[in-house]
């Protein structure tokens, strides 16, 4: 079978007996008090049998809007991440926008090409997580065009942001720990430069220094699997700890396999806390002790931020699941 032949407007307009600016308002909207109910009908109808589907691009080159968002995240393959660019997609689809999906892979290198590549395609906006500082070049650039960004999960500087409560959230699952009789704590933590995990390595200090404590040992990840497996491995082989509490859940699971390899026995031995509360964490045994961060409605939050020209910040509740890899201490 061939490729079907593209109908053009001007086909639409001879079927339906009217001139190729009367299909343009029908098409743009711009039909209301201008025309017969009768000749819009006749337009439609012309449509649908020949199947005519108008151009986008040439459509937001007219009406200076191409209803695009763009959703820039660090890594797609984190669940976490998948479920902030749903909530985006969700909102977005109601109102009538596409989205384009763009993943960072944690590079900054990425993720400055990804920001020219959105400014080509003419995205109205973009729901933006930095990998860590972005290039405020290309962003005072982007804001220079008109497009809207708004920073979610991580914050930039001059950017309205829906963040959660990440540093709140840490405070109280560390305090959580504790109050089990958990005490040579180590800590490992996202990336140095990233607002996240800076805001939950506070929390965590914070609770330890009420407590009268402090940690075994602080390491910085990158909020993956591998950098919590070798960084709890790591750890572990050079002295007792009571628990490890973990800037994410892939962290967080990461550290869990590295105690099963030593021969450690989670929570029996070794206690392990994440952060996130992606679906990941309920489907590891025992389920992960964790915090909730509601990546989805993050997601639905920044994206209505966008539309409504919004520039304050927002910051969501963070709540403890208590899990079953922290468990109450018998000695």
């Amino acid at each position: 079978m061939g490729v079907r032949r593209k109908v053009t407007i001007r086909e639409v307009a001879a079927r339906a007996g009217v001139s190729v600016s009367t299909v343009s308002r029908v098409l743009n909207g711009r039909d209301a008090h201008h025309m017969r109910p009768e000749t819009k009908e006749r337009v439609l109808r012309a449509i649908e049998e020949l199947e005519y589907t108008p151009v986008k691009a040439a459509r937001s080159l007219r009406c200076q809007r191409t209803q695009v968002i763009g959703i820039l995240v660090p890594d797609i393959s984190n669940p976490f991440f998948s479920l902030l660019a749903r909530g985006v997609a969700s909102v977005a689809f109601e109102s009538g926008y596409s989205t384009l999906i763009c993943d960072s892979d944690h590079s900054v290198e990425k993720e400055s090409r990804y920001l020219d590549i959105l400014l080509s395609e003419g995205v109205e906006g973009i729901v933006f997580v930095p990998v860590g500082r972005p290039d405020m070049g290309r962003i005072e650039r982007l804001l220079r065009r008109g497009i809207r960004i708004v920073a979610a999960d991580r914050r930039v500087e001059g950017l309205p942001t829906v963040e959660a409560d990440n540093r709140g959230g840490s405070r109280e699952l560390t305090r959580y720990v504790l109050s089990l009789g958990y005490r040579r704590i180590a800590y490992i933590a996202g990336p140095e430069e990233v607002s996240t995990a800076q805001d939950r390595l506070l929390g965590f200090q914070e609770a330890m220094e009420e407590a009268g404590l402090a940690p075994v040992a602080v390491r910085h990840g990158n909020f993956t699997y591998e950098s919590g497996y070798e960084l709890a491995r790591g750890i572990l082989e050079k002295g007792k700890v009571d628990a490890i509490m973990c800037g994410n859940d892939l962290m967080a699971i990461g550290a869990i396999r590295a105690a099963e390899d030593l021969g450690l026995r989670v929570p029996e031995d070794l206690g392990v806390t994440g952060f996130d509360h992606v679906l990941w964490s309920d489907l590891v045994q025992p389920k992960l002790t964790t915090v909730e961060i509601p990546a989805y409605n993050l997601g639905q939050v920044a994206i209505r931020q966008f539309m409504k020209a919004d520039n304050r910040n927002r910051l969501l509740e963070a709540r403890i699941i208590p899990g079953a890899t922290c468990v109450q201490r018998g000695w």
